[in-house]
């Protein structure tokens, strides 16, 4: 009886978290109110009370929320990743997640509303988008270093510059992904980008290019 309670509890967080990411990724955080975030699930305004302490907490947990199934989906296999090739599986994998997976479009959405947010809780999110891109920067800089040793790339270029321009540029692609501002799947370019990488970074290229 016990398990059965906290399993309806936890059933009843995870929809109230789903209807507050759905409504707060399309309206102003003011305009929000926790009855609407309860009534889209059916529930009171008091029902909410019992799980959340106000709506800084909602939204706090909302992206508590999402930054969990993230690291679930995308970070935690990272430290496995042996080559460039596995680099470009990642960020092929994190391009086509907006277009398979609803809530990452909306969780990016959210995030483009930061500006509307308490003041605590936008640096509390911001950090974790900078440890959030951090993590892929040093797992870049890991495999580049690591591809430098083996001789596959040039040694005569920075893994810790690339990795930072490899991160910045596709965490701009990913802004573009979400929003679908221009309808392009990006996710179908990611090979060409990665060719035209690995070549330019061949060790015999740029011999040829030198001689």
């Amino acid at each position: 009886m016990v398990r059965r309670v906290r399993e309806d509890a936890l059933d009843t967080r995870k929809q109230l978290l789903e209807a507050a990411l759905e409504i707060m990724s399309e309206k102003p955080f003011s305009s929000v109110s926790m009855t609407e975030i309860a009534g889209k699930i059916g529930l009171s305004k008091g029902a909410i009370y019992w799980h959340f302490k106000n709506k800084n907490d909602v939204l706090l947990n909302v992206i508590l929320n999402m930054r969990a199934r993230m690291e679930e989906e995308f970070y935690a296999d990272s430290a496995s990743l042996e080559s460039i090739d596995d680099m470009r599986a990642y960020f092929k994998k994190k391009m086509q997640k907006p277009l398979q997976v609803g809530d990452f479009k909306k969780m990016h959405k959210l995030i483009h509303r930061g500006e509307e947010w308490p003041k605590e809780i936008r640096k509390k999110v911001f950090a974790m988008i900078l440890e959030s891109l951090d993590q892929e920067q040093k797992m870049a800089e890991r495999l580049l270093v690591k591809s430098q040793e083996e001789g596959t790339i040039r040694k005569d270029v920075s893994p810790r510059d690339l990795s930072l321009m490899v991160t910045a540029m596709f965490q701009g692609i990913f802004v573009f992904q979400v929003h679908d501002l221009y309808h392009v799947d990006f996710s179908e370019h990611i090979d060409f980008i990665f060719d035209a990488f690995k070549k330019e970074l061949d060790p015999e290229n740029n011999t040829k290019q030198k001689g």
